[in-house]
């Protein structure tokens, strides 16, 4: 209970800064009694106290569907507002670079406000207007391609994996990786009854999880994993776990996830016989995970252990900076998630102060990596720039 009012206090905090901020740059140059002004302030004002209000009910509610109802409120508006305090320092940017746009436009905006009795006094004020109502258009559209892209544009995303002296046997060998599923307070099972049918088309060699893939309590989530258990591959189903189960109880659920077929690999690997080949799959914990529970703490090396004579030897773990160890101790390929891609605006450009390795395959000394943008999404329900992606890895010889 102290987290989550915690939690509420933070967000709380955050929404009133960015409000301030956003609201009173928005409203610069305007006449404070003219209708515009109201309008902005009456607008942005509900949105805001809307969602630590909706955040509280959708943890007091006892019906789903009325949690999922106040968490599509209070993270949407908290995804609006984020862009919206972006763009508003755009357009602050945009105030003291002009060169005779915003002016042009302004003057043709001028023109059509006063057919329609607008009182603004001047292109002056217009010009502010202009920006401001850009401001607040621009946001809106954003916010609902970006809830449009998180919920109906789920793609696949095929990569092939280059290795040296390959083994004849793991040619064309298919990986299919989901990552950052997020089941929780907003995304529920019919979403992952999806990703499982988009997965079986593919008819994968192997599927991996490679964390977070749930964001709640088990008793209330445990349903909405069914999906997985339907599942269909050559060699089976393995998952990691990711920072978010270790705020998720994981204890109580990996027990659930096993029940559906999965095998957890936890510091640990199984040895895959592929004709005559044999492929190491490993995985780790998370990177965080040793600072909750401390026999939970990740090691790859241990994760190695009996396959080092392997002839390709992988290795699942969920955030991409654990491909340090990888290297070192001498795996091919790491497979990871966690990134999001950013998810959405501005996050897409901001991550990169973070993460070395966001998106992609990439090479890291004698290993490769390859760094899924997440599969579903965190928080607010937007994907901007960063598609939701179910990645199809085939590894290649060269």
């Amino acid at each position: 209970m102290k987290a989550f009012f915690l939690f509420l206090s933070v967000l709380t905090s955050l929404l009133g800064f960015i409000y301030y901020y956003s609201t009173f740059r928005l409203i610069s140059g305007l006449s404070l009694n003219g209708p515009v002004v109201t309008l902005v302030l009456l607008g942005i004002g509900i949105l805001v106290l809307l969602v630590p209000l909706t955040y509280a009910l959708s943890r007091m509610s006892k019906r789903e569907k009325m949690q999922t109802f106040f968490a599509y409120v209070t993270f949407t508006n908290f995804g609006f507002f984020s862009i919206l305090f972006t763009l508003v320092l755009l357009m602050d940017l945009l105030r003291l670079v002009d060169l005779g746009i915003i002016t042009s436009y302004s003057q043709i905006l001028f023109s059509s406000l006063v057919q329609f009795g607008f009182p603004l006094d001047g292109v002056s004020e217009v010009k502010n207007f202009s920006l401001a109502f850009s401001t607040i258009v621009a946001a809106t559209a954003l916010s609902s391609l970006g809830f449009f892209n998180a919920h109906v544009r789920l793609q696949y995303k095929r990569v092939s994996v280059p290795a040296k002296d390959l083994h004849p046997d793991l040619v064309g060998f298919k990986i299919v990786q989901i990552s950052d599923v997020h089941i929780g307070p907003t995304i529920k099972g019919k979403f992952l009854e999806r990703v499982v049918k988009r997965i079986n088309l593919q008819k994968p060699d192997v599927v991996v999880i490679t964390g977070d893939l749930v964001d709640g309590p088990v008793t209330t989530l445990k349903h909405h994993l069914k999906p997985l258990g339907n599942i269909q591959s050559k060699y089976g189903t393995f998952y990691v776990t990711g920072n978010h189960e270790y705020y998720s109880g994981v204890l109580s659920w990996l027990p659930e996830i096993q029940k559906l077929g999965v095998n957890i690999l936890l510091n640990e690997n199984q040895i895959l016989s592929v004709g005559k080949s044999k492929l190491l799959l490993a995985g780790v914990t998370d990177l965080s995970a040793g600072k909750i529970i401390r026999s939970h703490e990740t090691n790859p090396k241990k994760a190695l252990e009996g396959g080092e004579g392997c002839d390709y030897k992988i290795l699942l773990a969920h955030q991409p900076n654990s491909i340090y160890e990888a290297s070192e101790a001498g795996f091919n390929l790491q497979i990871s998630g966690h990134t999001h891609g950013g998810q959405f605006f501005p996050g897409n450009i901001l991550i990169y102060f973070a993460q070395k390795f966001v998106s992609g395959l990439h090479k890291y000394k004698k290993s490769l990596i390859y760094v899924s943008r997440g599969t579903g999404y965190w928080g607010p329900p937007f994907r901007l720039g960063a598609p939701s992606e179910i990645s199809i890895l085939e590894l290649t010889a060269t």
